[in-house]
């Protein structure tokens, strides 16, 4: 469920739906994780999939209160580094927070586009498999979603 509804939210143009679905995704993802030993993982997601549901219903003081956490949280994964794979989370944790308040849905899915490769490459050096089909499904829909709006872009 996790994977179909990722790779729907990134294929579609609408910025609500969109995050909504991503934001579902992600909570869907958390008893995987939590099954297998990934607290942290646990952590970050449901923090992900909150940030996902406040981009969706606008809350424009919470929207700014993540745009201002982006570097302490950045910071706060670079000291816990544990190996040098985390520097790909520690970008990821800047792309993905800002695609949750993104206001422009090409903007929203280019953050994200880096957000999944940083994750999916990260999943895949871990032998996180769960986790990197969830990002090359979500890869895909995006390549379909750039696609479909560069023919968006042609006929106007």
């Amino acid at each position: 469920m996790a994977i179909f509804l990722n790779a729907l939210g990134m294929a579609i143009k609408n910025l609500i739906k969109t995050k909504l679905l991503i934001g579902t995704s992600v909570v869907f993802i958390i008893p995987d994780l939590y099954l297998n030993g990934g607290l942290h993982g646990v952590y970050q997601s449901a923090i992900i999939a909150l940030m996902f549901y406040i981009g969706a219903l606008e809350f424009k003081k919470l929207e700014r209160a993540i745009l201002y956490s982006i570097p302490f949280f950045s910071i706060f994964l670079l000291l816990g580094l544990k190996e040098y794979e985390g520097l790909l989370l520690v970008l990821a944790s800047i792309t993905t927070p800002l695609a949750t308040i993104s206001k422009d849905s090409f903007k929203m899915k280019s953050l994200l586009l880096i957000s999944t490769v940083s994750w999916g490459a990260y999943a895949f050096l871990i032998n996180a498999w769960f986790a990197f089909l969830f990002d090359l499904l979500g890869f895909i829909a995006l390549i379909y979603f750039f696609g479909k709006y560069k023919m968006e872009k042609k006929k106007s």
